[in-house]
């Protein structure tokens, strides 16, 4: 699963390097070191507000936390969503069709139980290129607004993963972007030696907290003791 994440590279420069147009200037996004369900989140796609297909490559804005165009406002809505049944769930199936995007990170936290308690872990890829997180959307109405809000695509981890977490998000390669956004070609496992991992202070568990230092490694010795 993925409950937070980082993205602090600007959103101008992804854009350009993934042939997107950039975010509207009336929806900026502020960096942050601690994304939390619930964010307002920039989200690649080539589909329309209406689910129109085929559309330029571009960033919207979009709550992070699923809600179908049909369902009621709800306090659990999925952050997250299995890969092996999303293409079957009522609820995802309609956006996997139609609706999918990408979400852009820098890198993301997992949480490994141990002796002392859950410790947060940061994974990010080992070239240092952003993470291209395959996701769906939706549109719900209501009273004449509208909501766009999304739910990243979840696998088995790999062989990096795995010692953090068994579930990790369905990393997307740059060749792979557009059969993804498109087609909705699902990608191959994320290969083994992709994926850097290192723990980090606590201090992330807290959703307030946000800058730089969330995703410096804590002692090695740590690292080497429990992952």
């Amino acid at each position: 699963m993925c409950g937070r994440f980082a993205l602090a590279t600007p959103l101008e420069d992804i854009a350009a390097q993934f042939g997107s147009e950039p975010l509207s200037d009336l929806t900026p996004f502020t960096p942050s070191w601690n994304i939390t369900p619930t964010t307002m989140v920039p989200v690649m796609t080539q589909h329309g507000v209406h689910g129109e297909s085929q559309v330029p490559r571009h960033f919207r804005m979009m709550q992070w936390g699923f809600r179908a165009s049909w369902a009621k406002p709800s306090h659990r809505e999925p952050i997250n969503a299995r890969l092996e049944s999303v293409h079957e769930k009522p609820m995802f199936r309609s956006a996997f069709e139609r609706r999918r995007g990408v979400v852009v990170a820098d890198g993301w936290y997992e949480w490994m139980t141990t002796p002392r308690g859950k410790v947060p872990f940061y994974h990010r890829r080992v070239d240092k290129n952003p993470c291209l997180f395959a996701a769906i959307w939706d549109t719900w109405i209501s009273e004449g607004n509208a909501l766009e809000s999304f739910a990243m695509l979840t696998r088995g981890s790999n062989a990096d993963c795995a010692p953090v977490h068994d579930r990790m998000p369905v990393l997307l390669t740059n060749e792979h972007l557009g059969l993804w956004l498109t087609e909705g070609e699902q990608p191959d496992e994320t290969p083994t030696s992709t994926i850097a991992r290192h723990p980090v202070s606590t201090e992330v568990n807290r959703v307030t907290a946000n800058h730089p230092g969330l995703i410096e490694p804590i002692p090695t010795l740590f690292d080497q003791e429990y992952g």
